[in-house]
This record gives C-alpha cells, structure tokens and sequence, in this order.
C-alpha cells in the first residue's frame, strides 16, 4: 500500500539531490563584452502577420482609429 508513495518520494528526492549543470560565467559590469551586437528596430513593418484582408501596403508604425 505504501510502495507507490514511497517510490515517487524515493525519485523525487533523487532527482532533487543531483547536481547542478554547468553554466556559463556570468557577465560582470565593466568587462569587456565579447558578442556579436544584436539589433533591434523600435519600430516594424506593418505587414507582419496582423494585416487585413489583401492589405499589401507596407507602412511604420501604425495608428488606431475607431467609430464610438
């Protein structure tokens, strides 16, 4: 009656007391930094998946507008 229990504490607890992964150093404030910059645009093409129906316009940026 106490085997199941008892066995998914048994794997529990040893899968809690393995050790952990090494990880990579972590970045330090003033070091130099050592990867390839990564770009981002603040702003993207409109046409990204959100259009309309057939809308082929490609414009920045957006705007909203609505009827109340």
């Amino acid at each position: 009656m106490l085997v199941i229990p008892a066995a998914v504490t048994l794997v529990i607890g040893l899968v809690a007391m393995r050790g952990k992964k090494p990880r990579p150093v972590s970045y330090k404030l003033g070091e130099p930094w050592r990867h390839a910059p990564i770009l981002w645009a603040a702003e993207e093409p409109a046409d990204h998946g959100h259009g309309g129906h057939g809308d082929a316009t490609l414009t920045i940026g957006g705007s909203a507008s609505g009827k109340w």
